[in-house]
């Protein structure tokens, strides 16, 4: 049996959903304690500068030497010319989520058709296709009417948080980005399909309300985050609300710790891993009633429509005010984190990738 798996996503320098989940699996699957993979387990690298996936992958595939049984792509792509030219091999996908569908606006047109094109010929020619939620499995079946039957849904894991710095270090991180008053935390993209706009003035609300409160921005920039930046001129809250750009682990881990509440009222989630980390850091949640929130983390969040910014405002006050309220989804979330974790992604991953390899219909 001999498995291809597309690590091509593990060496990007700053990693975001998709590369941290083929860092973290493929760190899980070879482990030899957990897999115990024989001892010709090995990784091949192939350079090459643009469309590694269609064009040096699916050469790769169709001509070396020794192909495999099953090739596993960790993103919505097979490589176009490999299922055209070889369909012997068994193909599985991930397929995370179908954003740009919900938000074309937030997308090139050459990205919409990629991304289009790329989920239309998974759904089409993929022996099994892995989605991260069942939400995504739905849209699949919405969109491009998916065999049901060949979808696995496998949830993500999450970091377990390393030892807390103390407060002398954790000041400095907090001093560094001018943090010095009781925050709010946000972690991912600055952009409109996030949300940030409305989270933005249900904050302003609060302060509105006498809270003295910053708001806390973890993320590079994203479309349309001119419009935020209005927003923030408009209310007049440039000085209230840190936007820290992109940071490294340490960092995102004391920011996350020291804050009050993740607050995650994104239109459109596949999954929404900074909930997990949220809850492993005890600290409490405000999310948008959406799908995949209110599939994976009703029992343990406080569920807000996010297109109504009373409703924000009020749910983060809930978490600010009320002990009970903040102790009862510290509880929950960290009772919750026991169905996630990175290892039983690897499991189950691998529980699929087998039988695929042993299927021969």
């Amino acid at each position: 049996m001999l498995i291809g798996f597309d690590a091509s996503r593990i060496n990007i320098g700053v990693k975001t959903g998709i590369e941290n989940y083929s860092t973290k699996l493929l760190h899980w699957l070879k482990k030899n304690e957990f897999l115990d993979l024989p001892p010709n387990f090995h990784i091949k690298k192939f350079t090459f500068p643009f469309f590694w996936t269609q064009l040096r992958l699916a050469w790769c595939l169709l001509f070396c030497k020794q192909k495999p049984d099953l090739v596993f792509v960790p993103s919505n792509a097979i490589p176009f010319l490999f299922i055209l030219f070889n369909r012997r091999i068994k193909k599985v996908v991930t397929i995370h989520d179908v954003a740009f569908k919900y938000f074309p606006s937030s997308y090139s047109f050459i990205n919409r058709f990629y991304l289009n094109l790329s989920i239309i010929f998974s759904v089409k020619f993929a022996d099994k296709i892995i989605t991260i939620s069942q939400t995504t499995k739905n849209d699949l079946i919405k969109f491009y009417r998916a065999d049901e039957k060949k979808i696995e849904v496998t949830c993500l894991g999450f970091e377990e948080m390393d030892k807390k710095l103390t407060d002398e270090e954790a000041g400095i991180i907090k001093e560094k980005f001018g943090i010095n008053k009781e925050y709010l935390f946000y972690l991912g993209r600055i952009e409109t399909k996030k949300n940030i706009v409305n989270l933005v003035r249900a904050f302003y609300e609060l302060l509105s309300e006498e809270y003295d409160l910053q708001l806390v921005l973890v993320g590079k920039k994203g479309f349309g985050f001119e419009k935020i930046e209005e927003v923030l001129k408009e209310l007049n809250v440039k000085d209230r609300v840190i936007i820290t750009g992109y940071v490294n682990e340490k960092e995102r881990q004391v920011l996350l710790e020291n804050s009050s509440a993740l607050t995650f009222v994104s239109l459109y989630e596949g999954f929404g891993i900074p909930v997990l980390d949220s809850f492993s850091a005890g600290v409490p949640v405000v999310l948008s009633k959406i799908p995949v929130f209110e599939e994976l983390y009703s029992k343990a969040s406080i569920l807000v429509d996010p297109q109504d910014v009373q409703e924000i405002k009020e749910g983060i006050k809930k978490v600010l005010e009320n002990k009970k309220t903040r102790e009862r989804l510290i509880k929950s979330g960290k009772e919750l984190l026991k169905n996630f974790s990175w290892e039983k992604c690897a499991r189950e991953t691998l529980e699929i990738l087998g039988l695929m390899v042993n299927f021969r219909g």
